[in-house]
């Protein structure tokens, strides 16, 4: 949360609030804030209201997210993120949980819904991850100005990403996310798990998983845009199968087109350890104007 400028808010049994301040940091190649720049909100929210829910000595995570959108989110400016339960069943150990984000204005921009699974596991960073030293923020990267990749293709354009000559934007460089394929309707990724991005149990925090997962499936659906044609995700839902560990190595992300009609693609990201495990699935909806 810390690292990407998430700040907590009220906080009551069932409730959690946090607010982000978005900006240039955050933005992808094309200078937005996309669902990716929020990740952080979209798990942390829903799953700390859960996890605020059970009994002390209880651990839970979330084993699925879907975040829809309901309008763009804002360039710059506050993004209020806030999560209650919905229901908690401590006997067979499922929680739901539901929240949204709302903009600078009070606009909602997405509604989220959460599934939580209690867990045995040990919070070994917990000390760390609420008590620790401040995390420094780094650099941000420079981005590539719009107007210089305006009359190509977006598979130029996500091609010129993965050969370092187009930017890969602010937010890819921030998780390190390096494009190792690329053509029509398909994009591999790669990024490699750093120590901030640890959660309570020492694994690698969902909200980065959801982050590098909606980066890929927008330069997926960015292969098949036109030069001048714009695209925007409508929604992303993220099944989260084992947590990677922060000392696993490589997590390669595989994102595909499952469909695409004039105005909307189906796009399926996988992401996978080095030895080819499946960590999570993806599946997101994404507008072709």
């Amino acid at each position: 949360m810390a690292m990407m400028g998430a700040h907590p808010g009220t906080f009551e049994p069932g409730r959690i609030e946090f607010t982000q301040e978005v900006g240039s940091r955050f933005h992808d190649h094309r200078g937005r804030t996309v669902l990716g720049s929020v990740g952080v909100l979209v798990d942390g929210v829903p799953g700390g209201a859960a996890g605020r829910s059970v009994p002390r000595g209880t651990q839970t995570v979330l084993s699925q997210i879907t975040a829809t959108l309901a309008a763009p989110l804002p360039a710059s400016g506050p993004v209020v993120a806030r999560g209650h339960v919905v229901h908690l069943d401590l006997d067979t150990g499922i929680g739901l949980s539901a929240g949204e984000l709302t903009g600078p204005d009070g606009q909602a921009h997405a509604v989220l819904t959460a599934r939580s699974v209690v867990v045995t596991r040990d919070a070994t960073h917990a000390d760390a991850v609420f008590g620790g030293d401040a995390l420094a923020e780094p650099e941000p990267e420079p981005g590539t100005d719009p107007a210089e990749f305006a009359e190509l293709t977006g598979l130029d354009i996500v091609s010129a990403i993965g050969a370092g000559t187009v930017a890969r934007g602010p937010l890819a460089g921030l998780f390190g996310v390096e494009l190792v394929e690329v053509d029509r309707g398909r994009v591999v990724a790669e990024f490699a798990p750093q120590p901030w991005m640890a959660n309570y149990l020492g694994t690698v925090q969902g909200g980065n998983l959801i982050s590098v997962s909606d980066l890929a499936a927008g330069l997926t659906a960015q292969t098949l845009t036109a030069a001048g044609q714009d695209y925007r995700a409508l929604d992303l839902r993220i099944d989260f199968v084992r947590s990677p560990a922060l000392d696993s190595g490589p997590v390669r992300v595989r994102s595909e087109v499952v469909r695409a009609g004039r105005r909307l693609a189906l796009i399926d990201t996988e992401l996978v350890d080095t030895s080819g495990v499946l960590l999570a699935r993806a599946q997101s909806s994404v507008q072709l104007f």
